[in-house]
Parts: structure tokens; sequence; C-alpha cells
């Protein structure tokens, strides 16, 4: 038994997804991530400080007034003085509506006089649905129609210098709001002076948000198919969803000439994407922290159906601003279950996944009650919002703390695949030492048991003839039928041994089918005959091409099973035409085969209904040897059986194209009789060579009994003596194994001497490269163990051909 060693571990150079060094570089592109994200926001906050915020200084307001238009103004509505930049909500106006803004500024000189590069209006914070005029002239326009409503961008637009006028110029501004209502401080100038700072705020507070949340909702995306493909990623699948939910809302915050939607479906929209966020964040968070709360999860569901419904029906009445304003802290307050868990993650985790996943928690944290500030009017209209550029970078932190984690399984995994290899290489090892060890084992252990078994069924051959009339002939004939109980064993191994090994090349010819299962008939009826069971055969005229030994061999099997294995009834064997294929079939009456053993019947030893191994009923090698006779002969075997009706067993061979010669019929197996005569060797002087005692006596005993002259040797150098000084010699026996030699060699040394010397090689080993040694050499061979009448009929073949080979399947039958 082999000692068994742990698998080797990994080389160095091998690095899994889920080795350290690839776990710190997720990690340092998390911790870039939340630096990045960091510095962005502090970027933004303080960037009106490195950008120019000043007009001209030729430019100097006078006076800036503002007040709401008719469909938005409450009775007795007029202009108001107001103060640069403006937030509605921070005066106690409404957040949505339309408003017009007059701004008088004076200009010291013309602008023609001050240089020739032209001038512009910039203003950072505008309701992308606008009108802008100078001095009555309109200047710009972006109304997409009566009843679009827009939120706070940037804009510029150049100005001709012959709309100026020194003095007082009158700067108006039209605007209509869906939310967040205001407006900032024009800055008038040169072109290249304010150019700079509009860039700088349209990058900042449009382009920078709208790429991060394109970036962030592919990713997304990603997440999302990952969950799809392994549906136990709920974490990865939540986050996924999450993440498309917020970025498309973020993205469409920014997008300026899409559909017209009426003001408060496109309000309701936005609400319901808000909820469906929160509700997705819980979800998330219950699952990356595997713990999933029944009460939170019932309210969610509550939240997920009542909130929109309740949004819907006060966008109807017009009151969904209103509606915004209770339900968004309700919101607010769904997130506190989210954050406890979510706070709880980090020390799974650890490092600088943990920091990274605490910073990101409170990055959106201040970020979403900042926005809820901005929408109520707390802050300034010059403050853009916060979310749409903290949550996908915070999610994304998120995400790839998940990524990592699934790809670390998977490199966990890869890792145990790795092993599990390992460990399959080596028990494939283990287990090829182990077949080869039995290999060598039965070899050894079949070569010891054919020689005194040989021996034995010499000697109880001539000791049966012997006592053929005495009162002991009962007794010597239970010895031959015992004898020849383990000669077929030994054959039967023998079989299987040289159709694995590949000793045996078909011989594919023209077999007339007919005359083959007339053959077999023949010998299986009277056993049939004894147990009541008829045994008829349907005549055909059939020719198939196959190896006529191997073919008949199977069928010989079958039938003589579906015999054994018929009490009562019958068993019809015939050929059918199918194409070019015929299909030989053997029908019985027996017991039938249950599906579950139907593939079993087929192995090593496995006998069905004969729990104490009754020899008579077999030894459960014939299937077996058919089985592998069909795979070398490339002849499929079916199968048709049902409990208590009996089988069917089919053998699909082709058929012979006609113009081939006809194999002639097989000689009847040694069982059928034995010599005519009493002395058939008679005057015939035969060399045995073998170097075992009993096998060397019993078979030089057999050979005297019919006639012959005998000199039995038990060494090679015996015989090359003998060789030298008799010159008279019919036939050479020699076993394979000698001591010092074999019997290969043997041969070739007394053909030199004799070359047409009639020769035959016995053995009982049944190693795979012997098996293939002998079948290369060429020599007839005789397996041990053999019946007396098989011997002698090999034998007479071999005198007739006075040192010629035998043919092929004469002496495959013999074997």
């Amino acid at each position: 038994m082999s000692t068994r060693t742990a698998p080797a571990p990994l080389p160095p150079s091998i690095s899994l997804p889920g080795s350290h060094a690839h776990r710190r570089r997720w990690l340092a592109l998390l911790g870039w991530m939340v630096f990045a994200t960091l510095l962005t926001l502090t970027v933004w906050s303080v960037h009106p400080w490195f950008i120019t915020q000043s007009s001209h200084p030729a430019v100097s307001f006078t006076q800036q007034r503002f007040k709401l238009l008719p469909e938005a103004a409450s009775p007795g509505s007029d202009w108001q003085d107001v103060q640069l930049p403006d937030t509605w909500a921070a005066r106690g106006l409404t957040t949505s509506g339309s408003g017009r803004y007059e701004i008088l500024f004076n200009l010291s000189q013309h602008p023609d006089t001050l240089d020739d590069t032209p001038w512009a209006i910039r203003i950072d914070r505008m309701s992308f649905q606008h009108k802008v005029w100078l001095n009555g002239q309109l200047i710009h326009a972006d109304l997409q129609s009566e009843r679009a409503t827009g939120r706070p961008m940037a804009y510029m637009a150049q100005i001709p210098a012959r709309l100026f006028v020194p003095g007082i110029n009158k700067l108006e501004i039209e605007v209509r709001y869906g939310s967040l209502g205001g407006l900032s401080t024009p800055l008038i100038g040169r072109v290249s002076d304010v150019n700079a700072g509009h860039q700088a705020q349209e990058f900042l507070t449009q382009v920078l948000p709208r790429s991060i949340n394109v970036v962030a909702g592919s990713f997304a995306a990603f997440l999302t198919l990952i969950w799809l493909k392994r549906r136990k990623e709920v974490a990865i699948g939540m986050l996924g969803l999450l993440c498309i939910v917020v970025s498309v809302r973020n993205w469409t915050y920014y997008v300026v000439h899409g559909p017209t939607l009426h003001p408060e479906l496109s309000a309701l929209l936005y609400f319901s994407a808000q909820t469906l966020a929160t509700v997705l964040l819980c979800a998330f968070a219950m699952a990356i922290s595997r713990r999933w709360w029944p009460w939170l999860t019932r309210l969610l569901w509550i939240t997920l159906i009542v909130f929109p419904i309740v949004g819907g029906i006060a966008a109807t009445h017009g009151q969904l601003a209103q509606a915004r304003a209770v339900l968004y802290p309700a919101l607010l307050c769904l997130m506190l279950p989210a954050l406890t868990l979510l706070l709880r993650v980090p020390t799974q985790y650890g490092g600088l996944s943990a920091l990274g996943m605490v910073l990101g928690i409170a990055v959106s944290l201040v970020a979403g009650i900042h926005d809820y500030l901005r929408l109520q009017g707390v802050v300034s209209v010059m403050h853009t919002f916060w979310l749409p550029l903290a949550s996908p970078i915070t999610l994304a932190s998120y995400g790839i703390v998940l990524i990592n984690r699934f790809v670390q399984a998977v490199g966990e995994v890869e890792q145990h695949n790795t092993q599990l290899e390992a460990r399959v290489e080596e028990r494939t090892r283990d287990l090829v030492a182990a077949n080869a060890a039995k290999g060598h084992f039965l070899a050894a252990a079949s070569h010891d048991l054919r020689q005194p078994v040989a021996a034995v069924g010499l000697l109880s051959g001539l000791l049966r003839e012997r006592l053929k009339h005495t009162d002991l002939q009962d007794m010597t004939q239970r010895l031959s039928d015992a004898v020849r109980s383990m000669e077929s064993l030994l054959s039967g191994l023998l079989d299987l041994s040289r159709l694995e090994a590949g000793a045996i090349k078909p011989h594919r010819q023209a077999v007339d089918l007919g005359h083959m299962l007339k053959r077999i008939a023949s010998h299986e009826r009277e056993a049939a005959a004894l147990k009541g069971v008829a045994l008829r055969v349907h005549p055909t005229r059939a020719t198939a091409f196959s190896d006529p030994v191997l073919l008949e061999q199977m069928v010989r099997n079958l039938i003589g099973n579906a015999v054994r294995y018929t009490q009562q009834g019958g068993v019809l064997v015939g050929v059918r035409h199918r194409g070019d294929r015929l299909s030989i079939q053997i029908w019985d009456t027996g017991a039938g085969i249950a599906p579950a053993d139907q593939a079993r019947i087929f192995e090593d030893f496995v006998q069905l209904g004969n729990p104490e191994r009754n020899q008579a009923k077999g030894l459960g090698l014939g299937l077996a040897i058919v089985q592998r006779a069909s795979r070398l002969l490339d002849h499929p075997i079916g199968l048709q059986s049902r409990v208590g009706r009996g089988s069917c067993f089919t053998i699909d061979v082709p058929t012979h194209q006609h113009g081939g010669l006809i194999s002639p019929p097989v000689a009847p197996q040694a069982e059928q009789g034995s010599a005519s005569t009493d002395k058939p060797l008679a005057d015939r002087h035969i060399v045995v060579l073998d170097d075992d005692d009993a096998v060397r006596h019993a078979l030089a005993a057999r050979l005297k009994s019919w006639g012959a002259y005998v000199s039995a040797l038990d060494s090679v150098d015996a015989l090359d003596e003998l060789l030298q000084r008799v010159m008279s010699i019919d036939m050479l026996i020699t076993d394979h194994q000698l001591c010092d030699g074999d019997g290969v060699s043997a041969i070739r040394m007394s053909r030199e001497l004799h070359p047409q010397l009639a020769v035959l090689l016995i053995t009982g080993d049944t190693a795979t490269p012997h098996l293939q040694n002998l079948m290369i050499s060429g020599v007839p061979v005789l397996y041990k163990p053999f019946q007396a009448d098989e011997l002698l009929k090999v034998i007479e073949l071999q005198l007739d051909v006075r040192g010629g080979q035998a043919s092929t399947p004469t002496q495959r039958q013999s074997a």
C-alpha cells in the first residue's frame, strides 16, 4: 500500500486571482478611488475660489430685481429687489415655476473703445429653460415648449459689441424651473476672461458627474451580469441594480435636450427612482452583511409599493413638492438600518477595504444631507448636488470589495481544483501502479496455477482412460469434471487478458452465418434438451464480414447463456437484414434482466441470480468476453429485456460484399471427440522441453499413451545437446519460460538444424508484453491449461504441415 502525501504546493511563480499580491492590487485601487473621491469633493467645493468670479472692471451692477411670472405668481406679486446669487426657497418662494430677472449695470466705456476682443455673458447657475435679452434685444433662448421646465446649469453667450451702450444697460432673464429655482450673478467681460471659468464650471458641475455615472453604469451592468450568471451572489446583484438606478437617475439630471415630459411626471419619475434606490440600498446592506431582518424586508416592500402610489396621487393634484418634502426624510430614516448594517461590514474585511467602505458611507451620508438641504433651499443656488458625484464612487468602492471577494473565491476554487487535480493525478498514479501490480500478480499467479492445472488435466485424463471399466470410473469422471472447471476459469481469464492486451488481431473475411449457427446449435442442443428447452435456429443465407473465430465465440457465449438461464420455453436464433448491416439475434424466454442490471452483466464475474456461485451456471466471464470482442471487431451489442418475459441479445455486423471467399467452417471444438485411433502418434519422435517436472512428466506420459517416442528435457542446454546427436526429430513442444532461456529462442535454435521441424509452444503466461511478443513471433501457441484431445489436434495439424505455422483461426481457436 502506498503512503499518501500531501500535494506539492503551487510554485511561487504562479499568481492566482485570490493571491496576496492580487488582493494588494485591488486594495490599492480601492484606496486610490477613496482618495480620488475626497479630492474631487474637496476641489468641487473650493473651485469657486480659483475661478474668476468678477466681471470686467468697466462693468458695475446698479440694480437687480425679480418677479414671478403670472402663471407662478401669487395675487399682488410685483417686482422685488434681490441680491444675486438668488435662491428662491431662501426667500420663501416656491422652488418651481417661472420668473423674470431685470439686472441693470453701468458700462463706463463702450466695448469697442476698450479693445477688439469679443465679449460674453457667463451665468453659472441658470435654468436650461430660459430667454436672455440685452437692452431689449434677444441674445439667447432655449425654451423647448411652453410646459418645459429646467434645472440650474452653466451657460455662456457671446454678445455683439453693438448691443452694448455706454452708461446704463439692462439685462433681462426669464427662467422656468421644475425645482431649485434661482440665479447666479452674471459675469460680463471679454470672452477670454470668462470662458476659462465657464469651462471649469461646466466640467466640474456637468461633464464630470455625467461621465462618472456613465462609467458607474457600465460597471453596474457588469455586476448585474455576474449576478444573473451566479444567483448566489445576491450582494453583487443588489449592488449592480442599485448602481444602475442611481447612475441612470444622476445621468438624466444632466440631460438638457431630452424627451419633454410634464413637470409633475418628470418629478414623479425622479422620486420613484429615489425610492427604488433606497430600497435597493437596504437590500444590498442586508445581503453584504448576511443579516436578513424580516421586519426590514417587510418595510422595504411596503415602501416600494406605497411611496410611488402616494407620489402619483400627489402629482395629480399638483402637490408632489409638498409630498416629497415629507417623504424624503422618511427615506433618509429608512437608510439608517442600512447604515447600521453597512457599518458592521468593514469588520469582516479589515484593512484598507474597511477604511474605504467607512469613508464611502460617510461621504454619501454627508452628500445626501447636503442635497436634501439644497432641495429645501437652505444652501445657496451656487451649490450643486453632491450625490451624483459621490454615490457612484462610493458604490463602486463597495463593488470593488465584492469583486475582490468574488475573484478571491474564484482563485480559491482554482487553487482547490489545482490541488484536486494533483490529488487525482497522484491517485491515478497509485491506481496505475496498483493495476500494474495486480496485473503482475495475476500473471504470475496465473502462470503458477496453469502449470499444475495443466499437469493435473493430463494426468486425470490418463487416469480416467486406464480406469475406464473399473469401480473408480465415477470418481475419475468427477475428478476430470473438477479439472475441466478449473481449466474453464483459467481459459476465460486468458481470453480476457489477451483481448485487453491487444494480443488478438482480427482477420476479417466472409463468414457464412448459416453454417456457423448450425455448428453452435449442434453443440448446445444437448444441454438444451436436458433442460427441456427448445433451441431453434432460423435458416439463413446471410454472409457477414468479420473474424470467424471471434464472431463464433461471441455468438456461442450468448447462445450458451440463453440456454443456461432459460428454465422453460425456448431459445430462438436468427439473422435480420438492416440495410448494409446484419443483426444476429438470440431470443429466450428466461427470467429477464432488470434495467438496473443490464449494464452490470457485462462486467467481469457478475452473475445474476447465482449468489452461491454455482459453476454449473457459469463463471460470469462470458458476457465480459463478448463485450471486449465486440469493441475489438466494432460489432455493437444490443439488449432488450423484460423481467419475467425474457431477453433478446443482438450483434450488429457488416454484410459481406459478394465476390470474396467465404471462410471454411471452423472445426468443431475439442469437446466433441478425440483422435480416431488409439495410437495416433505412433512412430513419432517428439521432444518435450519444460523445466516444470510435473508438467514435463505428465505431458510425456500423455504423448507416450498416443504411441509417440518422447524425449523429455528440462533445459535449453539439454536440447542443444540432443539436437547435435539426434537427427530424426518430428516435433518440438516447449514451454515459454525456461530456466535458461525461453521457448521462442529454443525454437529458433532447433530450426537452424531442422528447418522443417514441427513446433508448438505451450505457456501459462498471461502477461501483456509476453502475449504481444508471442503474437509477433508467429509461433504456434497453445495456452495452459488445455484438454488432451485439443493438444492432440494441434500436434496432428503441425505434423501435417511439417514445420509450417498453423493457420490463424485454428491457432486462436485451439488457444
